[in-house]
């Protein structure tokens, strides 16, 4: 019986992770959940899962309720050297506090299924190192990156050299078909027509600034140079990512769009949410750059600027969505003030430049956060 734990398990990816745990209960050994902020889900969930522990990753919401709940774990106590590794850790922890968290979980993670944006662009280089020196497997469970990590497992023989291009397949969200206005209604925005996910990252689907980030991922993560790596759109989902070698053949790697199906074959349990291959009707373009002007920014930081410009990319899209969301700023805002940001004498001197330390990083994205945008 495998140990698993799942963190941040009142989101999106806790909640696939729970339902396909709820189905194989006697293949793992569940230590611990995890909530940020939300104590009464988290309590819901320990009744209904029973973890061995649980634990807030708000270290002073944790620390409050640890006197009247024995089933807390200070997070030092979950960080001991001592403790044996755990054979699956699922990361399902969102935003910046994440990053420093999940740094730490490579240290008692034997294999680590990760979704989480922030810790892959912010932490870089950084946090793959780290992840080798506390020999932990990393596995990404973002879709695209499932697939591409899936692909290059399957063929070890093919060399880095040999790809000539990696396509991460995009679905043009809910505004492919439609003329998109500046002042888009928020309620248009988040009718996403295959995927269910929260509201953030819906509205990165709609303009593919997700797919950028996702495009800054695999860069990281696979070493794939940023003059290799494109985004196609394919308006169902279903395809993930396309690599085209250099001696013309193309591996198409499809799945039905569900994420339990990366996060369940990750667990060594295979899906059988099979995609009816018979009745699809799928064809592939390229993205139109005048409606998701963020596509071009994005190849430009891929391209021709460092590490530290991908970290800014990311800071800045997410208080811009953000901003959308609590209706301080128009959705045509998003793209044009993320464009603009990038063209800030005080940004200049960062863009060329790969910082190599997870204290520098913190410190970059302080600096993104108070940067002025409107």
């Amino acid at each position: 019986m495998d140990t698993l734990a799942i963190f941040g398990s009142t989101g999106s990816i806790g909640k696939t992770s729970l339902k396909i745990y709820k189905k194989n209960i006697r293949k793992f050994n569940l230590l611990y959940l995890s909530a940020h902020n939300n104590y009464s889900k988290l309590k819901i969930l320990e009744k209904k899962f029973n973890p061995k522990k649980i634990i807030l990753t708000n270290k002073k919401l944790n620390q409050s309720h640890f006197s009247n709940d024995k089933k807390i774990i200070l997070e030092k106590n979950l960080f001991d050297k001592s403790k044996k590794k755990i054979d699956y850790v699922i990361s399902g922890v969102s935003g910046y506090e994440a990053i420093e968290f999940n740094f730490k979980l490579l240290k008692i993670a034997k294999n680590l299924l990760i979704a989480n944006k922030e810790t892959i662009i912010c932490g870089g280089h950084i946090f793959l190192k780290e992840a080798k020196k506390y020999g932990c497997n990393l596995i990404p469970i973002d879709s695209e990156h499932y697939c591409i990590n899936y692909f290059f497992d399957s063929f070890k023989k093919v060399n880095i050299n040999e790809i000539e291009k990696v396509y991460l397949i995009a679905s043009g969200g809910p505004l492919l078909n439609k003329k998109i206005k500046y002042n888009e209604k928020l309620k248009n925005v988040l009718k996403h027509p295959n995927w269910k996910m929260g509201k953030k990252i819906t509205i990165d689907s709609s303009n593919l600034a997700n797919k950028i980030l996702e495009l800054f991922e695999a860069k990281i993560l696979f070493n794939i140079p940023g003059k290799k790596l494109e985004i196609l759109i394919e308006a169902t989902s279903s395809s993930h990512a396309i690599i085209k070698l250099d001696n013309a053949l193309y591996f198409t790697i499809m799945h039905k769009p569900s994420m339990e199906i990366p996060v369940s074959n990750s667990l060594k349990i295979y899906s059988k949410k099979k995609l009816n291959f018979e009745d699809l009707k799928i064809s592939f373009g390229k993205p139109d750059s005048k409606k998701f002007p963020i596509v071009n920014l994005g190849y430009k930081i891929l391209r021709e600027y460092g590490s530290d410009a991908m970290v800014f990319f990311t800071v800045i899209n997410d208080r811009l969505a953000n901003m959308y969301l609590k209706n301080k700023i128009k959705y045509g805002d998003i793209s044009f003030f993320l464009v603009k940001a990038f063209k800030n004498k005080t940004l200049n001197k960062y863009l060329k430049k790969n910082t190599n330390s997870l204290s520098g990083i913190l410190k970059l994205i302080k600096i993104a956060q108070k940067l002025k945008l409107t």
